[in-house]
């Protein structure tokens, strides 16, 4: 028997993917922010964020090269409802692809953050930096034209 009088909605599955998308943005945001008013940069949240999520990389995807960080971090991104990603070249040790819309069009519309766009893709840049060297691999980032050009390489 339910007493409440408070009617509580059911969210449709597209605004349970919105709701997760927007709460994992608040996070990094809230990570980021924390280390900023500690001292510390976006950078070294990514470095700590990537050496947590080392030991699973290690078991998933140690040894298996390039293909498997790219295959990864499409895989992890793709929660966002509007990511993008292109493979633009392979060889046997590397691989260059472009993405976009993995949360950094979030920070633009939210006034006040205390996290700016630069800092978001900074703190992702370090932490695909830090798994990809647990993996044995290099990782390149830049930034042009709205995408995030990055190159996923065997260390020589």
């Amino acid at each position: 028997m339910n007493f409440s009088r408070v009617e509580l909605h059911k969210p449709t599955l597209e605004q349970r993917w919105r709701t997760a998308e927007s709460n994992l943005i608040y996070f990094v945001i809230c990570g980021i922010a924390y280390a900023k008013s500690r001292g510390d940069s976006p950078e070294d949240f990514g470095t700590f964020a990537g050496e947590i999520a080392g030991p699973y990389w290690q078991e998933k995807a140690k040894g298996k090269g390039p293909p498997a960080l790219i295959d990864g971090i499409s895989w992890n991104k793709h929660q966002f409802h509007d990511f993008e990603i292109e493979i633009l070249s392979e060889s046997e040790t590397s691989i260059e692809a472009r993405m976009k819309g993995f949360g950094e069009n979030f920070i633009k519309v939210r006034p006040g953050t205390p996290v700016a766009e630069e800092d978001y893709l900074r703190f992702f840049e370090k932490k695909w930096e830090t798994i990809a060297g647990v993996l044995d691999l290099e990782y390149k980032q830049r930034i042009e034209e709205g995408w995030i050009f990055i190159t996923i390489s065997t260390k020589r």
